[in-house]
């Protein structure tokens, strides 16, 4: 006579202990699928209480099933507002420290194309100065007819 194996369903979790030369199927939902053998021996599995049967079954269903963590923790995903919030915060700082350094570039961009115009023409601050009088002039003048 064959050693009883620890079988269970990888779909609802059921078990029981059947000959292992025996390729059962789930009794209780009728996966169509066999059920899967324990990694562990029948005595090994009897000397569990039955909460220790219940968490190495989990654990295993789990292992063989990687959707079935992303099904259980996808609502928790969806509605954890802490977590979006803060990874929302983070991107909103690293936002800002990006539009500072572009403010800055176009700052300086804009201050060095002054620098060249007037290098260009050849006015100083001081003629530059002289010219944005004459303008003030020009217009209190035209202004006054």
């Amino acid at each position: 006579m064959r050693e009883l194996a620890v079988f269970y369903c990888p779909k609802c979790g059921y078990y029981a202990y059947y000959q292992t030369s025996r390729h059962p199927q789930c009794p209780r939902c009728c996966h169509p699928d066999v059920m899967h053998m324990a990694r562990m021996y029948y005595k090994e599995f009897m000397d569990m209480g039955c909460r220790e049967r219940d968490d190495y079954l989990a654990q295993e269903i789990m292992k063989d099933n990687p959707s079935f963590l992303k099904r259980i923790n996808a609502p928790h995903k969806r509605f954890n507002s802490r977590e979006i919030i803060a990874e929302m915060n983070i991107e909103i700082m690293r936002l800002d420290t990006e539009n500072k350094i572009l403010s800055d570039t176009v700052k300086w961009m804009h201050d060095t194309i002054w620098e060249m115009i007037r290098e260009q023409k050849g006015y100083t601050d001081q003629s530059a100065a002289q010219i944005v009088n004459n303008l003030q002039d020009d217009k209190s003048t035209h202004t006054d007819h």
